[in-house]
């Protein structure tokens, strides 16, 4: 799996949770990058537990892709 493949299913696992989420992401390199979800405060948990399991897969597998999670209500997203 390519690190923008690891990237695509993760942001589907989060919009699934919360549609409306806003979700930026940064790439650091070949092999590691960050997703940031804006989304109400209610949806940290479920966000959270719908991306763990699977962030540490990829990690087994040479992808370091953190997702972190962020309340729309304090921390407006950046612009793209």
């Amino acid at each position: 799996m390519t690190l923008d493949e690891a990237i695509d299913d993760l942001k589907s696992r989060v919009i699934a949770v919360c549609p409306d989420a806003v979700i930026r992401v940064m790439h650091v390199s070949d092999d590691e990058a960050s997703i940031r979800a804006y989304a109400p405060a209610d949806k940290e948990t479920p966000i959270k537990d719908a991306t763990r399991d699977r962030t540490i897969e990829l990690f087994g597998d040479g992808l370091d892709i953190q997702v972190i999670f962020y309340d729309i209500a304090t921390s407006l997203p950046p612009d793209e």
